[in-house]
């Protein structure tokens, strides 16, 4: 892959030409972009200032970097992976997706577990770019349907929300809402007790609930339920060896977002 302008590979280029010279409306706000690898970062953000050279391009590498400079303001478009050295990135990607304040969301990674299926399959207005799968000149045109109000999906993730050979085991279409969030708890290492408390439900029902997991996701044991949730991204191991439970840390997002809501409803109808 050559060298193109400023550093940003040659193969965005006629994209990023394409991109410019249509009649669309320019990108004149602000777009952030959340990636931990710093040089990753920077070419994404050269490669940004080529589609949308009027735009305020900013760089964060942290979830909680990236919390706080959208709590600054609107922005046109976030891009960001879904890994952090800091934590992992799906739950940001979650509360950024139901942000008014952000415009447009596109997430950039190599990840197809079954996390990122079911939150790309819950959140349809989230744009995902994979970068190892797709054509480098195609990223220009993720980020032309993102500005747009269009979703973009790289063609090898389409085919594994669809159900396409070799696609990851997609948890949001093999258990219900219940179960799933009963899997985000007792992933994370909870029992049945502590899961009980943390979802409001009775501690038999918890357990009913783990035991219909235990036979849909073919193991026999605690320990193999706790491997198998490893393996399917409901708990992820960050470089620097913490653990982070982002299943869990979805739903309590949605369970924070269903309570907002509701309190926002109730304001308004005492206005």
């Amino acid at each position: 892959m050559g060298a193109g302008w400023r550093g940003v590979p040659a193969a965005w280029l006629p994209a990023a030409a394409w991109v410019r010279s249509g009649e669309e409306e320019p990108v004149t706000g602000a777009i952030l972009i959340v990636k931990w690898d710093a040089l990753y970062g920077r070419l994404l953000a050269e490669a940004v200032r080529l589609v949308f050279p009027l735009a305020q391009v900013v760089v964060e590498r942290t979830t909680a970097e990236a919390r706080r400079r959208v709590a600054t303001g609107p922005h046109e478009m976030v891009i960001l992976g879904a890994s952090f050295a800091d934590d992992d990135g799906l739950p940001l990607v979650q509360e950024l997706a139901a942000e008014t304040r952000v415009r447009a969301l596109l997430v950039v990674t190599l990840r197809r577990d079954a996390q990122v299926l079911a939150l790309l399959r819950r959140s349809r207005s989230v744009s995902a770019f994979d970068p190892a799968g797709d054509e480098p000149g195609r990223f220009t045109l993720a980020l032309a349907h993102a500005a747009q109000g269009r979703r973009y999906l790289s063609p090898g993730l389409q085919e594994a929300l669809l159900g396409g050979a070799g696609a990851p085991l997609d948890l949001a279409r093999m258990l219900t809402p219940t179960e799933w969030q009963v899997l985000a708890v007792i992933g994370g290492g909870s029992d049945d007790k502590e899961a009980s408390a943390a979802l409001g439900l009775e501690p038999g029902s918890v357990h009913s609930h783990r035991k219909r997991l235990m036979r849909k996701l073919g193991v026999r044991s605690r320990i193999e339920l706790l491997r198998r949730c490893v393996e399917l991204g409901v708990v992820r191991v960050l470089p620097d060896g913490r653990v982070t439970h982002p299943a869990w840390d979805g739903v309590r997002a949605e369970i924070d977002a269903s309570r907002r809501e509701r309190e926002r409803r109730r304001e308004r109808r005492r206005g």
